[in-house]
């Protein structure tokens, strides 16, 4: 066994591993005395590294804790299993920590009731003291556009946005939620011009229509007369003259090469049922012609994409009449959004829009150039070499004729919220599909100014899918937010009527929306940010499992048994002296998910992921659903041992009190009463 000769025994590590005088009564003091213990032990293995993090055993039956032994076989030059047998002869046993034992690469801890129970049941159920902020992060989400309603893709990003930030706010962190809106563009236009051939005055007062879904509704129709006129295109003999030209283009040629590939590989099939499959789904130019040269024809060829692009124009040059409907339509629009948003219980403090920031960033791009950042294309464009930042290419900053791109504005809302809010971090929100987008904005930031250098950090979220697959925006088949918080809300109010039949009208939808809520952003919320997710309605809004309403229940169940008991939640007493009796393993382990309950909620903070909060509160219900309904081991209101019952209460009153806790984190109201 390998030692150092500078770490002699000393009367101070000899403390360290003598038994505390009193039990600690905070999980702070709890966490601080077990790591003293461990690293004196370590010092006498000749280990200077620091104690690595414990955490929850494999399995429940090796302990409430264990250090996993593998992070020290470097320091030590030992096997993992042989540390752990090393550390329990340096161990005693305390008034903390009845028992260590080593378990294959595992050193278990085993932790006396009544200093876990203490420990555990005063640090939820004494009000945490407000403390400084200890950082400012500045976080963007939401972000719609207004020419539709948002959809079940932006409930992800508002659900997730919000969660983050109230998480960030929790751990300690100064907050400013940022809203940028995406109001200008030929996208606006699209809706605009439909409105203006069509719209006949319409308003959403006259038509009971909600102001973003009118909006959107003219973006449909837009894109419905836009396929109706690119495809009687197509018959025409011009199409086809188009199609030869398009052959020898970079589009046509890379067309051609992927399907000279895919004939290759399936004429080197051998099986003869392959080779036909694979033969039959070859594309055929034709088609790779009308998917990839639709764009094309809206800029060059369409009378629908002229007028819209002539709308724009007349819009930047500030044309009255434009600028008009533009304000009306997106008033229309902003209106309905802060329908969706209440609903939803998300607010903001500051809001941005594009036709306000899509200027900035042209003085830092001649910044850039002045100072040899970027450099001037061939063709009169500015660009930033990626190799700078570690990338291949060149990305464009300015185009030939001077006018930006949406990577220049992203340069001057970065820079100008920096210097305007003073955050340390700032967080954007945004799905993965633009995870390289952030990744060159993010690269520039940096040279363009070096305070920026990693303070900048994209969230990045996979998709939302339904049952029935994946959304189109522009052919009217995505599911709108509002629709899908009817359609919860509708669900929760079957179920409610269902269990609850005396409840009077007004209070039985009350419940159901608060249901549908939780049901909504539990659903979201309980999966990690970056995994492509499917939401299912109907499995979101049961009552049993990893659900919102079932998170509900748990806390509605614990002001239940106050009422019975006829004690005031609020005002019930933290008694350590009572809590030895808690000791039986369901007991134990409902203690050890509220042991983990605030280092999840802190991992949750630093990195940026709300589902460890709703993993760690449903960990702390589902203990509480197997300690409450074995009634003979662990009758709460009838306990015949007073001591016994004041400290179940004070369990009962830490599982309310935690629960509560994770569903504000996840933006979620609770029901005092199901």
């Amino acid at each position: 066994m390998p030692t150092n000769p500078r770490r002699a025994w000393s009367p101070r590590r000899a403390a360290l591993l003598r038994s505390p005088t009193k039990q600690p009564t905070e999980l702070a003091t709890l966490d601080s005395h077990i790591q003293g213990v461990l690293t004196a032990a370590l010092q006498e293995l000749g280990c200077d590294a620091p104690c690595p993090a414990l955490s929850a055993p494999p399995r429940p039956e090796m302990g409430d804790l264990c250090l996993p032994c593998f992070p020290l076989a470097k320091a030590l030059r030992q096997a993992p299993p042989k540390i752990a047998s090393a550390l329990v002869a340096k161990l005693q046993p305390d008034a903390v920590v009845e028992t260590f034992t080593a378990q294959g690469p595992y050193l278990n801890l085993r932790l006396r009731s009544q200093a876990l129970a203490s420990a555990v049941l005063g640090q939820i159920l004494r009000p945490p003291s407000p403390g400084a902020r200890v950082s400012h992060t500045l976080i963007e989400f939401s972000s719609p556009n207004t020419n539709k309603p948002q959809h079940l893709g932006h409930i992800r990003n508002n659900i997730l946005g919000d969660a983050t930030a109230r998480i960030l706010e929790h751990s300690g962190r100064k907050v400013t939620r940022v809203n940028l809106i995406n109001d200008r563009g030929i996208h606006i236009c699209k809706s605009m011009l439909a409105y203006q051939k069509l719209g006949q005055g319409e308003t959403p007062q006259s038509s009971g229509i909600k102001g973003d879904h009118l909006v959107g509704h003219y973006y449909v129709r837009f894109e419905t007369a836009f396929r109706e006129e690119y495809g009687a295109w197509l018959e025409t003999p011009a199409a086809r003259a188009r199609f030869e030209r398009w052959q020898h283009e970079a589009a046509g040629k890379k067309a051609r090469n992927r399907r000279s590939k895919l004939l290759a590989k399936a004429e080197k099939q051998i099986d003869a049922a392959r080779r036909q499959k694979l033969l039959a789904a070859l594309p055929e130019l034709w088609d790779s012609f009308k998917s990839g040269f639709k764009d094309g024809y809206f800029n060059e060829l369409s009378a629908l994409g002229g007028e819209a692009r002539a709308m724009l124009l007349a819009w930047e040059k500030g044309d009255p009449e434009v600028r008009q409907l533009w304000e009306t339509m997106n008033g229309w629009v902003f209106d309905g959004f802060d329908q969706t948003y209440a609903r939803l219980g998300i607010s903001f403090d500051h809001i941005d829009k594009e036709s306000q920031t899509y200027l900035l960033g042209k003085s830092l791009v001649d910044e850039g150039l002045e100072r040899g950042i970027f450099s001037k294309l061939d063709n009169g464009a500015v660009g930033c070499e990626l190799e700078k930042i570690g990338l291949k290419g060149t990305k464009v900053l300015l185009r030939a004729d001077g006018t930006s791109v949406y990577m220049t504005q992203d340069l001057g809302t970065a820079v100008s919220r920096y210097e305007k809010f003073g955050a340390e971090r700032m967080v954007y929100v945004v799905a993965d599909e633009q995870n390289y987008h952030f990744q060159v904005l993010f690269g520039i930031l940096a040279l363009l100014r070096a305070e920026l250098k990693g303070a900048c950090k994209h969230l990045s979220y996979g998709m939302v899918n339904l049952p029935s697959g994946k959304m189109k925006s522009r052919e009217g088949t995505v599911v709108d937010a509002d629709d899908l918080l009817d359609e919860l809300q509708g669900l929760a109010a079957d179920k409610t009527r269902e269990r609850w039949p005396e409840l009077p009208p007004e209070q039985s939808e009350a419940r159901a929306r608060t249901i549908g809520l939780a049901a909504l952003k539990y659903f979201i919320l309980s999966v990690s940010p970056s995994t492509t997710m499917l939401f299912d309605p109907a499995k979101s809004i049961e009552f049993t499992g990893d659900t919102g309403p079932y998170l509900l229940y748990a806390y509605a169940r614990t002001r239940s048994i106050f009422e019975k008991a006829e004690l005031d939640f609020a005002a019930l007493d933290f008694e350590p002296e009572v809590l030895a009796g808690l000791g039986d393993a369901e007991e134990r382990a409902l203690l050890a998910s509220l042991y983990n309950f605030p280092a999840e909620l802190r991992r949750a903070a630093d990195e940026l992921d709300p589902s460890r909060v709703a993993a760690a509160t449903y960990a702390v219900a589902r203990s509480f659903s197997a300690f409450y309904y074995d009634r003979d081991k662990h009758d709460i209101v009838g306990c015949t041992d007073p001591g016994l019952r004041r400290a179940r209460l004070q369990l009962t009153k830490a599982v309310g009190v935690a629960v509560r806790r994770g569903l504000e984190l996840l933006g979620i109201p609770v029901l005092e009463r199901m």
